[in-house]
């Protein structure tokens, strides 16, 4: 039996995840004309594969959304389509998860008093200070990919304080990119990795 090697792709939408549900198979998802893996890059464009459903919360809404999903006869991968408002292997939206880490970091709103302006989306403080811990990890490769997203920036140095220089470069998102959906899909694009991904 052949085991499917997936990939998944970030495509931006300014649907909300409400309408995203709503149209369902109706939505215009995107239709690529070859295939997106790296090591293939055939000029032919994969086949529709079907979807899959996967988790969207935000503080007003919650559901099981539809994925667009394509495979690729040549390299033998599938392509999962993400839309800007999820992040791989988060349920919650990037937009709530941006905005926890603006008033933890930004604000320096205690874990607590974040919860509350949360509409307690999360279950529990140590919740929130995960996505705090992981961005703290991930700064350097933040950072890196800045660098590409925007040269002429200047970026917080090593030397600074790591709780400092996460709000800088929160500051730099926030005035570098229209919205984080922008800066979330583009990252990933540039990199193949989210901003959140686990570091190894």
């Amino acid at each position: 039996m052949a085991v499917l090697i997936t990939m998944q792709q970030i495509f931006y939408t300014s649907v909300s995840p409400e309408e995203y549900y709503r149209l369902g198979k109706d939505f215009p998802f995107p239709v690529p004309d070859s295939c997106p893996n790296p090591g293939c890059l055939v000029k032919i464009a994969p086949q529709k594969h079907g979807f899959y459903r996967r988790n969207v919360v935000t503080p007003d809404f919650s559901a099981r959304i539809l994925i667009r999903r394509y495979h690729c006869k040549y390299c033998g991968k599938t392509i999962s389509y993400l839309p800007s408002f999820c992040l791989p292997y988060f349920q919650y939206t990037v937009e709530v998860i941006y905005t926890a880490l603006r008033y933890i970091l930004v604000f320096c709103y205690s874990l607590r008093a974040s919860l509350q302006l949360l509409k307690r989306l999360f279950w529990t403080p140590a919740h929130l200070q995960f996505y705090a811990r992981r961005f703290f990890a991930n700064l350097y490769h933040i950072k890196l990919g800045l660098r590409q997203l925007l040269p002429r920036v200047e970026l917080p140095g090593e030397n600074l304080d790591k709780r400092e220089g996460a709000k800088k470069v929160l500051h730099i998102v926030a005035a570098g990119f229209a919205h984080i959906q922008t800066f979330s899909t583009r990252f990933y694009a540039q990199c193949g990795y989210s901003f959140l991904a686990p570091r190894t």
